[in-house]
């Protein structure tokens, strides 16, 4: 096996890609956990939930790929950092360079829905946390002025003439 900078810098490429994509299906999950919210209420949310952790698992495998091929990449190179590659020493540095690039911004992206999701979620659970205290007061009120239907004690401070 070529064991040259080249190559590593082609799996890199090819592992950012494929994170790439994995954070495009994020961000489209992460629209429709908004409409969920918006519309269907938490049970909608967890499937979408339980698909965004399978592309989280994929990209974590993704990310532990990429640091075993970016450390030989570093070994062999003598750097430390990906921005010590200057674009024009290597075939495919400037690519891998600008795919980076694009996936810190799907992140900033996802970030933001997150953070609005979250005030979404927080502000619908307080909502439904008003409702069932509203629900609890009233069943409260209820049983106060009509009290269970079992058995009832006759009112002995009633005068009863024959």
């Amino acid at each position: 096996m070529d064991n040259s900078p080249e190559i590593y810098i082609e799996r890199l490429i090819e592992a950012s890609k494929k994170k790439y994509k994995c954070l495009q299906d994020i961000i489209l999950l992460t629209m429709a956990q908004t409409e969920a919210i918006n519309i269907e209420g938490m049970d909608g949310l967890k499937k979408l939930i339980s698909d965004k952790q399978v592309k989280i698992d994929e990209i974590n495998k993704i990310d532990e790929e990429f640091g075993v091929y970016f450390a030989r990449l570093k070994q062999k190179l003598g750097i430390n950092k990906l921005e010590e590659i200057k674009s024009s020493d290597l075939k495919g540095a400037k690519e891998l360079q600008q795919t980076i690039g694009q996936i810190m911004e799907l992140l900033k992206e996802i970030n933001e829905l997150e953070k609005h999701n979250n005030e979404k979620a927080k502000g619908f659970l307080n909502d439904l946390g008003a409702k069932i205290r509203q629900i609890k007061e009233g069943k409260k009120l209820s049983n106060a002025y009509s009290p269970g239907t079992g058995l009832r004690q006759p009112s002995y401070f009633i005068d009863k003439k024959k």
